[in-house]
């Protein structure tokens, strides 16, 4: 099943028991799971498991509603890779797994893939959140394969929101070709990392989903699996190399699960973590 496929089935309030999500996006996971939710008048419950031991414990209990209580969604993290599917048919709440990722191997029209923003989804996305927005600028960003990634695509509105300076073709060109963030990371300047992080104090989740897609993206380019920006992911390959890179991606994992399963909202752990990170390399 395909996000479209998915938008269908919520419309149309025949909603199945059982979801499995598969993307690194975030944002955009975070956004069907609300329109599930108000669609059908359900509020949601979040839970996250470290294994599949420990979640396949809690399976029956997540299943049946609780004494006294109504039906719900529950939204369910699971900080594993999930390679076995489960069977939930009675189940009297809706479930949402939401795993690290799916193994290759699982087949089921349950998997939700969920697929990169069309250029369309993003002019709609900005028209509707920046009011007045350039129509010129609308387009560099929705023809941007970067911001495809609706993960991205809200953290670069939160920015143009904050600023306020959205009609400055030149502040989009600095954020395509000079991400901040990953420059600061990628040149050891922890000042800099620092400051840009104070900015964005409020968003920790959303700058983490977003740091790690951009890293992965750029270690998958090692292997030329990628074809997403190309030019800007070899810069970032060239500068750290393999080892760094993959030390990098690590500490980037582990924090995306930390984030994620405490709704943490503080980026004091990511400065700590990439402080360390650049002194020991």
């Amino acid at each position: 099943m395909n996000q479209d496929e998915l938008k269908k089935e919520i419309y149309s309030k025949k909603i199945r028991n059982l979801y499995i999500f598969n993307s690194d996006d975030y944002f955009l996971k975070r956004t069907y799971i609300e329109r599930l939710s108000k669609s059908i008048g359900l509020s949601v419950q979040k839970y996250a498991y470290m294994s599949f031991k420990e979640f396949s414990q809690e399976l029956n209990r997540l299943c049946c509603l609780d004494l006294f209580s109504e039906k719900t969604i529950k939204h369910i993290r699971l900080n594993f890779e999930f390679d076995q599917l489960i069977d939930i048919k009675n189940s009297e709440n809706i479930i949402i797994l939401d795993p690290i990722r799916c193994s290759d191997k699982l087949k089921s029209d349950l998997i939700v893939n969920f697929r990169r923003l069309k250029p369309q989804e993003i002019k709609a996305y900005l028209k509707s959140k920046l009011k007045h927005i350039d129509s010129n600028l609308i387009d560099k960003i929705s023809d941007s394969p970067f911001y495809s990634n609706a993960t991205a695509l809200y953290l670069l509105v939160e920015r143009l929101s904050l600023s306020g300076n959205y009609n400055e073709i030149e502040f989009l060109e600095k954020e395509l070709s000079n991400f901040e963030a990953v420059d600061a990371i990628i040149s050891n300047n922890f000042e800099l990392f620092s400051a840009f992080l104070d900015k964005y104090n409020d968003y920790p989740l959303v700058l983490v989903s977003t740091l790690s897609t951009i890293f992965f993206n750029a270690f998958l380019e090692l292997y030329n699996v990628t074809d997403l920006s190309k030019t800007y992911y070899k810069r970032i390959v060239s500068a750290l190399g393999k080892k760094r890179l993959e030390s990098l991606i690590s500490i980037l994992y582990d924090l995306d699960k930390l984030y994620k399963s405490t709704n943490m909202v503080n980026l004091l752990p990511l400065k700590l973590k990439i402080f360390y990170w650049m002194v020991q390399n």
